[in-house]
């Protein structure tokens, strides 16, 4: 249909009016294109709970402008939930319910990868080590458990196992996670044929989680089989032939640097430091001063070169430090060197550890060192040197951070509540051992904009002040010389607020009330017994629409260097629905316009403008705002869309736009239930507006609900059964049954005209039956019930009003007696209130209704114009035209001459010209008379020309040109000329000399020539 009218369309009239045409079909095809090609799909969904059960964090996620989404239809449901942290003790579980059915489901562990299987733990895995030599050729790798806390005790902790692979072969080592720590270190060490003695290797290391076992480590043995895809990568590590020793250089003056090991030492345990010295020094006697605390001592000061350094060592002892002089004498000189700033090995000064600290705890050994030399000034003794040495009982190889999360969202600014992540520092030993420090502990944020630390370090946390987000976001801590960084993603809201409603524009509801006074009025005082029904009825009030209310915002990082591209969470057109959050912090501007319930449904109270906003809880500022409007226009409910569930249905699947984006769908059942089966109705009311709600917004006590069924007895009330709205189904044939639902006002506002039914709809349990075209029925003065309702050998029966303040009827009542007075009190009330609502117009209706009334609107201004034109045109002739109106064309002729010639020919026409013929031409006179013949003026007209010619002539002899148009006379007027009404006029003549300029110009010396020359003409035309 959409191409015919295009089609037709295409084909515009042309002509004097094709522009405005061609107007107008433009605005009626761009009506039309919108009724075919727009066809929204109706809003609606089945309005079943959905919620996630044993997940820490979670959010429901939806897409800009894709709610419900594209999938969701009146028997079904879509969401699609965000899991923020991970879950090691138990999956969570996803439950949906619509009283009184319910379902759940384990909600599938995640997958890192297409063709791996899904793990239950989230696992962090750290590798220590980036290279690893002969010397010591072990690789440790730590894992740790991210996400909640897992009950005590190793029983429910898995096994990780570390896999090497090389070219020359593969290993495999295995650990199990320790309850308190919820990590693991597994220390793999490598053969030594995989070291090669000329260059370096790689061997990629992977991992896989499996169950404890009982043995040693609570680990299987494992076996030597790749584990192929299922193992996840952890990274690489180099096979270097040798690893040169760690150093630190410090310079203690211009030509002397001090080279010291920049690892931990143990007790027992001694080590070296070294002093170098230019090649430019020339001073002959240097004396070096070392003071130590007790646990070290000084060994031994060893020249590098005894042929030209001597050593000699001296030992002072105190009660806190220990003191030793050692004296250096040049004893030859050294060679020739062609760099003489490059620094050379010059002394060898042995330390020893001699005690333990205690508990294993590591602790600092400070040395200070002072150079002095002869004949130096008392001040510059004081320039030292300190340097520490770290002593620990362990191998520290080390420091790293255990976090929660590496990914945080920060709702502070919505909430007005902190956020935080725990963070717990660990030192590696050798050995794979793990121990946490808590003491002598810094740490840093590198950007305190986007994320803090606390003061112990135990800990990282977002306030609500800060502005931005990142992905990668630096944090450092250092112990003692060991140092670590943990890197996080914080996600921050892009504010404002988007506050989505189902409906801005409230109105009121056509023959709806509600219990309880109206806005601002009181209730009457009952006078008597007989006025209860009145009193009740005047107690009841306007209802007026409600709407949905969801309160979403999207999250972003910013880049670390300054830029404006931003990334956001799932995706630039992805929301987070934060209502759970922000509604205790929501309110409507205007309380008396509307009202907010449960932070969820917006109610209208009393015509009005007005706006939700939301405040933030740190600085009382609005985070967002929504205008709505409350009318006093009346709305009517056309119908009851009625969805029968017998049950509940429930799949779930993983998206791929973050790992923990989890997606739900459930759908409702309706099958053909069996015997005493409960069922539900999912109702949603179709309003006249064009916009859709689901029975769930509006409070039960004001619904009215009867459910008609064909076959007596087939139908119970379902209120004992935990429905909300349903029934008991007693029986049903092969072919199904329908069932007829309409909604009333409440039970106490159900009073005359109130109680005729504001909708109905119809439900079918069981497979709909296919259409078959109906018989004529005999016309009867009862109301016929519709088609699904007919009777089928028996009476309809009602289950009583669903939700009123009588409730259920426990006995079932013919409703045929009722339905006769209901209409007849109906027709005797007045029916203002209850006008039928007119049924819903399709957009492709209003399209053609649109083009339709563009083609009359033509029409008319075609008609209006035409009337416009015959009007205007009907009495307007040409001037000095002859009556008949096949009359040729007058023609145009220009006269030349003066003001007095023209005072002349006005004389002229108030006597008879000269018969034709009888005159001579001009041109033979020389005098200055002048005789044209001219028609003579319109009646009246005389005086006015002759004081006008009269003011002119005194002017002078002035040259004038007019342009004269003459009219040919008719042919049966030739002969001759009435006077009065001369059908031809002649040439205006001027003077002789004039006149004969004229002839000369046109070839005419003769004037009878000229006058035949005029006679010609005037034949011809």
């Amino acid at each position: 249909m959409c191409a015919q009218v295009a089609g037709r369309a295409a084909a515009a009239p042309g002509g004097p009016c094709g522009p405005w045409l061609s107007l107008l079909m433009a605005l009626a095809l761009d009506v039309v294109r919108v009724g075919c090609d727009q066809d929204p799909l109706d809003p609606v969904y089945l309005p079943a709970a959905l919620e996630l059960l044993d997940a820490p964090e979670h959010f429901r996620v939806q897409q800009v402008g894709h709610y419900p989404p594209a999938n969701s239809t009146l028997g079904s449901r879509s969401e699609t939930f965000l899991l923020l942290q991970p879950w090691p003790r138990a999956q969570p579980l996803l439950r949906a319910s619509y009283p009184p059915f319910t379902t759940q489901q384990v909600v599938p562990p995640q997958v890192t990868e297409p063709h791996q299987q899904p793990v239950p733990w989230d696992v962090r895995a750290v590798s220590v080590e980036a290279a690893v030599t002969p010397a010591e050729p072990h690789a440790r790798v730590l894992f740790h458990l991210k996400g909640q806390d897992w009950p005590p005790g190793p029983s429910s902790l898995p096994c990780a196992r570390l896999h090497a692979k090389h070219p020359v072969g593969n290993a495999h080592r295995a650990c199990r996670f320790q309850p308190s720590l919820g990590a693991c270190v597994v220390e793999l060490e490598f053969p030594s044929h995989w070291f090669s003695q000329a260059f370096t290797t790689r061997a990629e290391l992977a991992y896989t989680l499996e169950p404890a076992a009982e043995g040693p480590g609570g680990c299987g043995p494992g076996g030597e089989e790749d584990p192929g895809k299922q193992a996840l990568p952890v990274g690489g590590v180099e096979l270097r032939p040798a690893d040169p020793p760690q150093y630190q250089e410090v310079p203690l003056d211009e030509a002397v640097t001090l080279r010291v090991p920049n690892v931990p030492v143990r007790p027992g345990q001694v080590f070296s430091a070294t002093l170098l010295l230019r090649h430019n020094f020339t001073a002959g006697l240097l004396t070096l001063r070392i003071k130590v605390k007790k646990g070290l001592h000084v060994m031994a000061a060893r020249p590098a070169q005894p042929t030209i350094w001597t050593a000699k060592l001296d030992r002072f002892k105190s009660s806190k430090h220990h003191t030793t002089l050692i004296t250096c004498h040049r004893a030859g000189s050294s060679g020739p060197d062609t760099s003489p700033l490059q620094l050379s090995e010059f002394l060898w000064v042995d330390f020893a550890v001699e005690n333990g600290t205690g508990g294993g705890v590591a602790v600092t050994r400070p040395v200070t060192w002072q150079l002095e030399y002869p004949g130096q000034a008392p001040e510059a003794e004081k320039d030292k040197m300190v340097w520490e040495i770290l002593v620990s009982e362990r191998d520290i190889r080390a420091l790293i951070p255990l976090a929660k999360a590496e990914e945080l969202v920060n709702t502070a600014p919505l909430t007005g509540v902190p956020r935080r992540v725990p963070v717990r520092l660990v030192t590696v030993d050798s050995g794979g051992a793990l121990v946490e420090v808590t003491e002598h502990v810094g740490c840093e944020s590198a950007n305190t904009q986007v994320l803090q630390v606390s003061e112990t370090c135990d800990a990282v946390f977002v306030a609500g002040k800060e502005s931005r987000g990142a992905r990668g976001v630096r944090v450092d801590f250092w112990w003692r010389r060991l140092r670590a960084s943990l890197l996080l993603t914080v996600w921050a809201p892009l504010l404002p607020l988007r506050i989505e409603l189902t409906d801005t524009t409230l109105e009121q509801v056509r023959g709806w009330r509600v219990p309880g006074p109206m806005e601002g009025a009181a209730e009457p005082e009952a006078a008597a017994g007989a006025e209860e029904a009145e009193r009740r009825a005047r107690g009841c009030r306007l209802q007026y629409q409600r709407a949905g209310v969801r309160f979403l915002v999207p999250f972003a990082a910013h880049p670390l260097d300054g830029g404006r591209r931003l990334t956001h969470l799932l995706g630039p057109d992805w929301l987070l629905d934060v209502s759970h959050l922000v509604a205790p912090h929501a309110r409507v501007q205007d309380p008396r316009i509307a009202s907010l319930e449960g932070g969820r449904v917006l109610v209208g109270r009393e015509p009005g403008v007005t706006s939700i906003e939301v405040r933030s809880p740190l600085s009382d500022s609005i985070l967002g705002e929504q205008a709505l409007a409350v009318t006093d226009d009346k709305v009517s409910v056309l119908e009851l869309r009625v969805q029968p569930v017998m049950g509940i249905s429930l799949a779930l699947s993983r998206g791929t736009a973050h790992p923990g984006e989890v997606t739900a769908t459930c759908w409702a059942q309706s099958a053909l239930p069996a015997p005493k089966q409960e069922v539900a109705l999912s109702l949603w009311l179709s309003f006249s507006d064009h916009t859709l709600a689901p029975a769930e917004l509006y409070n039960r006590s004001d619904l009215g609900l009867s459910i008609l069924a064909e076959e007596p007895g087939a139908i119970l009330p379902a209120e004992e059964q935990g429905a909300q709205l349903g029934v008991v189904v007693s029986g049903v044939g092969a072919e199904g049954l329908s069932l007829h639902v309409a909604l009333h006002p409440a039970e106490p506002c159900r009073r005359g005209r109130h109680r005729v039914p504001l909708a109905s709809g119809t439900a079918w349990l069981g497979l709909p039956p296919a259409p078959t075209p109906a018989p004529a029925l005999p016309s009867s003065p009862a109301r016929s019930p519709p088609a699904t309702e007919a009777s089928l050998g028996g009476g309809r029966w009602a289950v009583g009003s669903v939700g009123g303040r009588e409730g259920v009827r426990g006995k079932f009542e013919p409703v045929e007696e009722e339905a006769g007075k209901e209409e007849a009190e109906a027709r005797e009330e007045d029916e203002e209130e209850m006008v039928p609502a007119p049924q819903r117009v399709t957009d492709l209706e209003l399209g053609m209704y649109a083009l339709l009334g563009i083609f009359c609107l033509a029409i008319l201004i075609f008609l209006v114009n035409g009337v416009v034109f015959v009007l205007r045109y009907q009495r307007k002739e040409p001037p000095d035209s002859a009556t008949d109106p096949a009359s040729p064309q007058p023609h145009n002729w220009v006269w030349l001459g003066t003001d007095q010639e023209e005072l002349s020919r006005q004389l002229d026409r108030r006597s008879p010209g000269p018969a034709k013929g009888e005159g001579g031409c001009p041109c033979e006179s020389g005098g200055g008379e002048e005789a044209p013949a001219l028609a003579p003026g319109p009646p009246g007209g005389t005086t006015g020309s002759s004081s006008t010619l009269a003011r002119k002539e005194a002017g002078g002899r002035r040259k004038r040109v007019e342009f004269v148009t003459f009219a040919p006379a008719p042919p049966a007027q030739l002969p001759e000329e009435p006077a009065g009404a001369p059908a031809v006029q002649s040439i205006l003549v001027a003077g002789e000399e004039d006149i004969r300029w004229v002839c000369e110009d046109m070839g005419l010396k003769d004037p009878e020539e000229l006058r035949s020359y005029m006679e010609r003409i005037r034949g011809s035309s």
